[in-house]
Parts: structure tokens; sequence; C-alpha cells
């Protein structure tokens, strides 16, 4: 039988009439699944039960059904984690309330461990060293010998208390004084061999303590503490002692622990309780008077400030008293360096054994200070250290000691002492104020500095002093009063005093660094004009530094990210002059966005900005900036960055509004597209907006262009027309071609209209030779929607006018679907030349279904022609030949493939053909019988349904025919 394809005239007034509705009491939901009545608690949410005594009100299609509405058992039911998410909620809150007060004091302050890892960051040295131990010889390096500890362990046993610490004492004696025999000296060390060698000793000291050897590690402890008396080199001391410091607290920790396992007592801190056994007492003062036989200060002051926990076994008391003696012992050290690092481990020490005590903390202060009065290096020079000064490497290498004990101070210390520290600040000269000044900056609370804010400006104002600069004084001022305000009525004096030390920093760079902070703190506090006379200032200082100005960019970036993020009246802000003259500074060749701070202007510009962006000089102004952020995508750019970076560009063009100056708006996205030309995603926004621009164009016109209005809408045509070739995607480019061809259609712009649909239908054949419609699913997820929106924009296309025969646009769409070679594997083909089979049909109608304003349709232009309704029908013909083969080849497994094909087909046959002709009712009955095949009856009942209805109401009697097969 051939196969022929008649078109039947539709009826679309009377299709568009409404249908009557008619009561029902089937549920649409009934039978989807049986539902039982479930019984709930009380406990739980209560929920609606279905009886049978129900109100007489109640929903007639509810009543039908046996239990609840099927989508409410999903509104009743519980999430299975919603329990542990509350709980975990509830307790998080709970723990953060908790520690919401500390929060400030753990992110200002450092524990001890952070601070000797700093130490050994910052201070090394490319230098010699020298080594001096008796623990040197090769042969006892990692060799400990038991009979020695076996004597030791056993000649006491029998012994009174007094005869155990005689004897004990006899054997310090006979060990050389303690010095471990002869001592040895090895230089010429660098710093990895250096610490290597006390590695090596920690590691001696450990294995001689597990195999019972007491005193041998109690000699190696106190000859790695000797190290400490030779404070050359000075720059790197602090790293030596940070070294040191671990072994010591390595053997302290070991005695602990002995004394814990011997009073039985496991728990941690030593208890002190009636019950610990007079052995570990014994044990603990045995220890003191190992210590205290020590003849050198240096070493007997450390292993004694390393074993004060043990002074809990004993009394209290004692050992505050021995915290308060060994701070006053520190004053026997002649060298300052000495002696500040011996009161930092003093300090530590104490705030774990006497938390609650700081005299001895205010006392090592003023001690710091007056070491600092009577000379800095006793010895003589300094040892200088890659260029720097004797001043210079004194404040770097002071400053951790006096800013620990300022810390411990500061976290345990009233009021009253630390308005006592800051009266030392006013009575202090030289170094010893500079330093001191410092240190209350970075460790005293934020309310404290915030309350003697102007106080310590004037301070900051007298340190003249080589030290810490005055400029890095004042960055830290400003980050305390930025986290706690002054009061108010100090804000304006204080701002006024510290500005004046500000203008006055010579080098650019620091003073842009200190400018930064305290214009967050006028930004936070004072109104745009008062941000505004600072910007002014600023520029002042980089106009003067023209030669460099590019090198201030990140500054001046910050600057500006700074002043949006903490102002509160944005607004205003924007429109300032200064604020104006900072932001054109930069150029887009020299703008750099490695630091990332580029970037934060644009976010802080687009998040604070009031509306759409209006004013040409700061779209300009971030117009540069979006193209810096574009130009710095590389081949190392990941797509992540890529899309993170074309988010907020776009977000940008997106805020971009002239008003009613179109014509400026399109000469913005035509810079955009210059600008942006490497990020796919941006261009599609910019094709995007220029539709809307001219569909904004079309509104204002009401539809009627004049001359003025048609040369611009054909403008935004020919820029999107321009444009989407440039994009790498073809689905991106057929979606885009669409659109721009249905708004240029819509403008009466038929020629830019016509080439559009042209290129859309060119680009059919490109997306299914594309990556991203290589497998089946996704070529009939993104080409059927897409090629049927395009066959549905064709239907009210108009041929071009020089073209022969008919319906131009619709036969290339559809020799582009049936000449390409569709992978065997999916019903692609089959489902596109079913829309292009409505497509045809629709567009061969004697009136169209819809119409384009303006624009005369192919019902108009060929007045009834019947040669479009044969075009129609002769191209429709082989397209439902080329959808029955296909459906007759799919056998086997593939032959479930069928039922959606059989129903789209049948639908479109009794839609579109004239079912009073015997070849197009005998096509009917072939697919029905196809859709009764491959489908299920429940399917089957639904579609006869249908197809009574619409007979019904179409008064349609082949269809009420066709109904009964």
């Amino acid at each position: 039988m051939a196969i022929v394809w008649k078109i039947g005239s539709r009826q679309w007034n009377k299709e568009r009439e409404r249908v009557a509705m008619k009561p029902t009491l089937d549920h649409p939901l009934q039978g989807v699944r049986d539902y039982a009545i479930k019984q709930t608690s009380t406990s739980k949410d209560k929920k609606m039960k279905f009886s049978t005594s129900q109100p007489s009100a109640l929903d007639p299609l509810s009543s039908v059904l046996d239990g609840p509405d099927p989508l409410s058992d999903l509104l009743g039911a519980t999430d299975p984690l919603s329990e542990a998410v509350v709980s975990t909620s509830s307790r998080q809150v709970m723990e953060d309330s908790d520690d919401a007060d500390n929060v400030v004091a753990k992110n200002k302050h450092s524990s001890w461990e952070q601070q000797r890892a700093s130490l050994l960051v910052k201070f090394t040295t490319t230098g010699t060293l020298t080594f001096t131990s008796s623990f040197l010889q090769p042969s006892d390096s990692g060799v400990v010998k038991t009979q020695t500890a076996i004597t030791e362990r056993h000649r006491t046993q029998g012994m009174s208390g007094s005869e155990r610490i005689r004897a004990r004492l006899e054997q310090l004696d006979s060990l050389d004084e303690i010095s471990g025999g002869t001592i040895r000296e090895v230089g010429g060390l660098t710093q990895e061999e250096f610490t290597q060698r006390l590695i090596g000793l920690k590691q001696e000291l450990i294995q001689s303590w597990q195999s019972d050897q007491r005193v041998k590690a109690l000699k190696i402890a106190i000859q790695c503490v000797k190290l400490l008396s030779l404070s050359a080199p000075e720059h790197f001391y602090p790293h030596k002692f940070a070294l040191v410091m671990e072994i010591l607290e390595c053997l302290g920790t070991l005695v602990c622990q002995r004394l814990r396992v011997k009073s039985k007592s496991d728990d941690s801190p030593i208890s002190c309780s009636n019950d610990i056994k007079l052995e570990a007492q014994e044990i603990a003062r045995n220890w003191f008077y190992k210590v205290a036989s020590i003849r050198e200060l240096l070493p007997r002051l450390y292993l004694e400030a390393a074993l004060l926990p043990c002074y809990s076994l004993l009394n209290s008391q004692e050992g505050e008293q021995a915290l308060a003696r060994l701070s006053r012992m520190i004053r026997g050290i002649g060298d300052p360096l000495l002696a500040a690092y011996a009161r930092m481990y003093v300090c530590k020490v104490g705030s774990e054994v006497a938390p609650t005590l700081t005299q001895y903390m205010s006392e090592g202060v003023e001690d710091f200070l007056q070491t600092l009065k009577q000379g800095l290096w006793p010895e003589g020079e300094a040892d200088v250290n890659m260029g720097e000064d004797k001043d210079t490497l004194a404040a770097r290498v002071l400053s951790p000691p006096l800013e620990w004990m300022m810390q411990c101070l500061a976290q345990r210390a009233p009021h009253h002492v630390l308005q006592s520290v800051l009266r030392q600040c006013e009575g202090g000269e030289g170094l010893g104020q500079n330093l001191l000044v410092a240190a209350v900056l970075i460790t005293f609370p934020h309310h404290f500095i915030a309350q003697n804010a102007i106080a310590l400006t004037h301070l900051i104002a007298g340190c003249s002093h080589p030290g810490k600069s005055q400029h890095e004084l004042l960055c830290d001022l400003g980050r305390c009063v930025n986290q706690a305000a002054p009061s108010q009525h100090q804000q304006l004096p204080l701002l006024n005093a510290v500005w004046k030390l500000v203008t006055k920093i010579p080098d650019v760079k620091d003073y842009l660094s200190t400018a930064r902070i305290w214009l967050e703190f006028t930004a936070k506090h004072f109104t745009a004009v008062e941000v505004n006379t600072l910007l002014g200032d600023v520029l002042k200082h980089v106009g003067s530094d023209q030669s460099h100005e590019q090198v201030h960019y990140p500054a001046l970036l910050a600057l500006v990210s700074t002043a949006l993020t903490n102002s509160p009246d944005a607004q205003t802000l924007f429109t300032m002059n200064h604020f104006q003259g900072l932001l054109s500074v930069f150029q887009r060749d020299s703008v750099s966005t490695g630091d990332g701070v580029t970037r934060g202007v644009v976010e802080a510009l687009l998040a604070h900005h009031p509306g759409d962006f209006t004013d040409p000089t700061l779209v300009q102004h971030l117009l540069t900036f979006c193209g810096a952020l574009h130009d710095s995508i590389n081949a190392l750019t990941t797509d992540d960055e890529k899309r993170q970076l074309s988010q907020l560009i776009t977000s940008f063009i997106l805020q971009v509004n002239f008003g009613n100056d179109f014509e400026q708006q399109l000469d913005f996205y035509v810079n955009a597209r210059a600008a942006f030309s490497n990020l796919d995603s941006v261009l599609v926004s910019l094709v995007q907006c220029v539709c809307q621009l001219a569909m904004a164009t079309w509104g204002k016109i009401h539809g009627v262009h004049t001359g003025k209005t048609a040369a611009f809408v054909r403008a935004c045509a020919a820029y999107c027309f321009i444009t989407v070739p440039s994009l790498a995607p073809p689905v991106t480019r057929l979606r885009l071609y669409l659109l721009s061809g249905s708004v240029a259609l819509l403008n009466n712009c038929l020629g830019q209209g016509d080439a559009c649909m042209k290129a859309a239908i060119r680009e059919v054949l490109e997306v299914a030779g594309s990556q991203e419609t290589s497998t089946g699913n996704q070529s009939v997820e993104i080409l059927c929607p897409t090629v049927a929106s395009l066959a549905s924009a064709l239907i009210a296309t108009p041929d071009p006018p020089d073209v022969s025969p008919p319906l131009y646009l619709l036969r290339g769409l559809t020799n582009a679907v049936r000449t390409y070679p569709w992978p065997k594997d999916t019903d692609l083909q089959a489902l596109m030349s079913i829309s292009l089979l409505h497509a045809l049909s629709a567009a061969a109608q004697d009136v169209l279904p819809y119409h384009i304003q303006s624009v005369e349709g192919n019902d108009t232009l060929y007045g009834g022609d019947p040669l479009v309704k044969q075009e129609a029908e002769q191209l429709s013909a082989v397209l439902l030949q080329d959808v029955l083969s296909h459906i007759k080849g799919l056998t086997g497994i593939q032959e479930k493939r069928s039922g959606p094909l059989t129903q789209g087909l049948f639908w479109c046959v009794i839609t579109w053909t004239d079912l009073s002709q015997t070849p197009m009712m005998n096509l009917a009955i072939i697919v029905w019988a196809l859709v009764k095949k491959h489908n299920s009856s429940q399917t089957v009942m639904q579609m006869k349904k249908a197809i009574s209805k619409r007979g019904g109401h179409l008064n349609d009697s082949s269809l009420l025919e066709l109904a009964k097969h």
C-alpha cells in the first residue's frame, strides 16, 4: 500500500472553545496504590483519620479512597535524619554560646606550641654553629648501659630517707660535678646538623630514662640547657631556645609520669590527696635536691621551672613561692637576651601551675625594661645577620619573650594591673618603650585598647627609637579599634590624632597599608564624607609617586574594597569625587589579578551598589576591572575558576542599565563583547541581553517601528548574528539562533530573521555530530525539544520572496533530519520526524494557527495556493514512511521502544489528517493497531476515552468510529 498523507482542515474556532466540565467521583490518584489506615500515637503529629462516620461536607474526590491521599504520607513522614540534625544543631548552638566569650581571646593569643613553632620558623641562620657536650662520643651515641642503672636502683634499698638523700648527693658529686665527663666541642655545624644533634640527645635522654639511668638523663638535660648560656649568634638564639625547651619539657613530663605512677594516681593533673604515698613525696624532694645541687644558675633555674608541677605533691603554696623565687633569680642573669627567654619559660610554666598568680609576671615585665636600660649587648657588638643593625636585631629577638609574658599577663590580670603596665609604657624610654607598646597592642584585650586608644596614639607618636616602626604600631592599634570601637566621643579625636601620624609616613607602601586599616575604622563609624576626605589624601600621596603608581595597584584596590565593604552608605560613596578619582587610577593593561584583590573589588562593587549601574563612569571602571579578570585566564586556569569569573562578569553585565538610552546600552554590549571574547557563558548572556533590548524597543513603540527604531533593532539582530558563531557549543548556537531569529521576525526584520533560521537549520547537523549528543539519551533530551521549537517557529516564518517551491525553510529542516546518518540505537530521527509532521500539517492550513505581529505568514503570501498543501503532503508522506519503517525495524528487546512512537504518531494522524478519506482512515486503523500492540491496556483505555471526547467535541464521526475499534 502506497503511503500517502492527506491534510485535513482544522476548525480553530471550534477547537478553542472550552470543553464543558462534568462532575466526577473518580479520584485522579485512585488505583495507583492501596493505602491502609495507619494508627497514630498521641505522642506524634496528629493526622486526619478516615472512618465510616465522615462529615457530610467531605471532599467527594476523597470519599472514594480506601485511605488518605497518597501524597499525605509524604507530608506526615518524619525525616530519618531530622532528629539527629536537631540534636546536633542544638548541641552545636549550646557549644557556640558557651565559647562565644572566648573567641576573641583564642584568635588573638597563641598557644605555647604555636609560639615554639613560630620561633623555629622565623629565627634561622646560614652561618656555622658550635655544639658543646660530653655526649659526643660515637660509642655512646644511642647506647644505654644497664649495669649502672641496676646498681643505681638497688644501692639505696633498705636506707632511710635521709640516708637515701645523702647517697644520691654523693653520686652526683662523683660524676664530675654533673658535667658528664670530658666536655667536647664541635664547631662548623650547619643549622640542620645542630638540630639533628639535639634531636639525638633527646632520644638518648628517653632511652636513658627507660633503662632507669635517671642521673644520665638529668645530665643530658643540664648540658642541653647550658647551650643557652651562649647568646651568639643572637639571631639564632630563639631557635636554639625552642629546641632546648622541647628536651626540657620531655624530662619534666617523664618525671611527672613517674611520680604519678608512684602515687598510684592516674588522674591528670597530679593530685595531692592524703592517700599519696610517702615514697612519691620523697622522690619529688629528691629531684628538687638534685636540681638545687647544680652549681650554674641557668641550668638550675630552667630545670626547677620544668619540675614545678611536681610541687603539687608536696605543697601548692611551696610551688607558688618557688615560682616567685625563680622569677627573682632571673635578675642574676646579666645578658638581657638570656634573661628575657628565661622569663618567657617561667611565665609559661607558671601560667600552668599557678594560673591565678600575676605578681611575678608584672615584676618580670618591669625587670625586662630595667635590663634594657643598662645596655643591650654587655659582651660587645651583636652579631649582625643579613644586613640588620643592632637595634633592629634586638627588637626582633626580644619581641617574642615580651609578647608571651604580656599575653600571659593579659589573660589573667585584673584591669588595674593592665593600667599599671600602660603607665610603665608612659614612663619608659628607648627600645623598651617601643617593644612594650607593641606588645600591649598585640596581646591586651581589644576593649582595653579601645578605652585607651588616644593615650596609646600619643605613646606611638613618641616611640622614636628604632624597633617596631611607627606605621606597624598604628596598624596594630587600628586592628584593635576595628574589633572593639572606642566610645563615640573619642572616635573623632582618635581619628584626627592618628591621621596626623599617618600622613607623615614617608614610604607610600607603608602609608597605604596603614591607611587601609584606618579607612575601615572611618567607614564603620563615620559618613561617606569623611571616607571621601581620607581617599583624597590617599590620592595626593599616590599622585606624588606617579612613577611607581602601578606598583601600588593592589593596595589601592584593597582600599576600594575596604571602603565598599564597611561603609553603611555605599550609595553616597559612589557619588563622591575622590572615590571616583581612585577608581580612575586603574588601567586595564596594568591591573594585576594574581592576589585576588581585583576580584574582591568587583564583588564588593556588585554587592554594595544599590540597584543597577547607571553612571557611565562607574560602568567603565567596572568594565576595566572585569576585563582584567578576563585577561588573567590562561591555559592553567581551571574550569571552576572560569565558571566563577563568568558568573561574576555576567552579574555585572545584568546590572548595567542606562534606562531609555538604548543606544548607549547597545554600545556597552558591543564593548563588553570585545572585552570578554574568551568566555562563552558571558557571550551567551550578552546575546540574550541584546535580544531583550530589542524587545524593550518593540514594547516602547508598541510594535510600530519608525525609521530610527527599525535601524536600531536591525543593529541588534546583526549583533546577535555576528556573536553567535564565536560560541563553541553547537547546542548553544542552535538555541541562540532560534531566539535571535524569533526576535528579529517579531521586529519585522525579515532578512535577519531568515538568516538566523537558516543558520539554526545548519546547526542541527552540527549538534547531531557534536560530543554533547554522543549518547542516545542526550540526543533525545537536547535535540528533540529544540528541533520541535524550531519547527514551530518556522510555521509562522514567511518564505523568502525569491524561493520555489513553497515551505522553503521547513523543507530544509526536513532534508537535514532525513539525510543525516542517525545512530540506529536511538529513536531520535523518528521523534523529530513526528514533530515535523505536526509542523508541516500546520503550515499547510488555509489559516495558520498563529502569526507574528506585523508579519504576513505564508497563508497570506500564497493566498491559499494548493501548491503549499501539495508540498506539505509530499514531505509528510516521506516522513511517515521513515517513521513506520523505523517502528517495523524495532524487534526483540528493542520492541518496547515502539510504545511512545506509536502513541505520538497516532495522535499526529488523528489530529492533522482528513479521516473522511479512506486512505487516511485505513492509516489511522493501522497505527491504532500498532498502539494496542505495543502499549498497555490501561494506556489504550485512556486513549480511547480521549478519542471519544475529541470526537464528541468536534462532532467528528470518524473519530467516534475509530474509538470503537
